[in-house]
């Protein structure tokens, strides 16, 4: 296989990539998914990202050769892998067993917060290490760090059910630094009637509202629920954590399914999508015209592909 693409979980990662698995000069492989048998895979994935105290170098080696043995041959031209899959061992065996690849780093998270969730990610010796790095944000970490600038590649499903409006806006995430201002625009809507879906992971209890019918979870949604939960709201509410500068999945899904969008990004206003009927800015939960979240529209933006990820394998095959 020419061009290999190494991507996170199956669950989110096919709805991203879904596009090139069926590419005749590539293969996508997902952490979850890195043997055929589903408790083989499990293990390796327990073994290779997870946190084993007893984990050995010479274990870790043997698994990783295994599974590149099984996977990279002598004419695969490019590896391209997103963040989760850095880890030195896997690249240093690739260099020693397949020193002709090329490495290409998918970024889909800013560098603080790749530096802050994997203690190997070090983004000078990744520029050492790889012969492109593709960063989705292009204000602040491509100019800071010298990456390259390319979108977060996404495939827009085409079996997903038509839904009903249940909700006037939504917002599903990882709670991060957003927890007071998520909590903040839901005490907007609750007192204006607008019915709202708020699904919030990893809320410290001191940061909760009590009572509010804002979901506070220990788990993310399935990529599938996401979406649909997302695509059920006439609206679909962004709100960016501190050190994110560019726009997110939450936008490129309210363009390919055409949704309403609403955001604290300022910089949408410079999107080709960008059209003043469907998207909104707010810096405030005061700023919110609620008007404008309960307002039934036709919306178009006129998706016409662009994020496809066969646009970042064209890319690829160029290099």
């Amino acid at each position: 296989m020419k061009h290999v693409f190494l991507d996170h979980n199956y669950d989110q990662g096919h709805i991203l990539m879904k596009d090139l698995e069926n590419q005749q000069d590539c293969i996508v492989i997902y952490r979850d998914r890195m043997h055929k048998s589903k408790l083989i895979s499990s293990q390796y994935c327990h073994l290779l990202f997870g946190k084993l105290k007893n984990r050995t170098k010479a274990l870790e080696k043997l698994i990783w050769k295994t599974f590149l043995r099984q996977h990279i041959d002598s004419d695969t031209q490019t590896i391209a892998m997103v963040t989760s899959w850095y880890t030195n061992t896997l690249l240093g065996l690739i260099k020693e067993m397949f020193p002709q690849t090329k490495l290409i780093l998918l970024m889909r998270d800013t560098v603080m917060s790749n530096t802050q969730r994997n203690k190997e990610f070090k983004i000078e010796e990744a520029k050492r290490i790889f012969d492109l790095i593709l960063s989705y944000d292009n204000i602040y970490d491509v100019p800071t760090y010298g990456l390259t600038y390319a979108p977060v590649y996404m495939s827009k499903s085409d079996d997903i059910p038509a839904v009903k409006c249940k909700y006037d806006i939504s917002f599903i995430a990882e709670a991060k630094d957003r927890a007071g201002m998520v909590n903040g625009l839901y005490r907007k809507f609750a007192a204006n009637d607008i019915n709202s879906y708020l699904y919030l992971c990893h809320v410290r209890k001191s940061d909760r509202l009590n009572p509010s019918t804002i979901i506070y979870a220990d788990k993310f949604l399935k990529r599938n629920e996401m979406l649909r939960r997302e695509l059920e709201a006439n609206c679909i509410l962004e709100v960016l954590k501190g050190d994110a500068h560019s726009c997110t999945l939450r936008f490129w899904e309210a363009v390919m399914y055409n949704k309403k969008f609403y955001t604290n990004w300022k910089g949408v206003v410079n999107s080709p999508y960008y059209n003043p009927k469907y998207i909104k800015v707010f810096e405030k939960p005061d700023d919110i015209d609620l008007d404008f979240i309960r307002e039934r529209l036709d919306v178009d933006y006129n998706y016409q592909g662009e994020l496809s990820p066969i646009h970042l394998l064209n890319r690829i095959r160029q290099l």
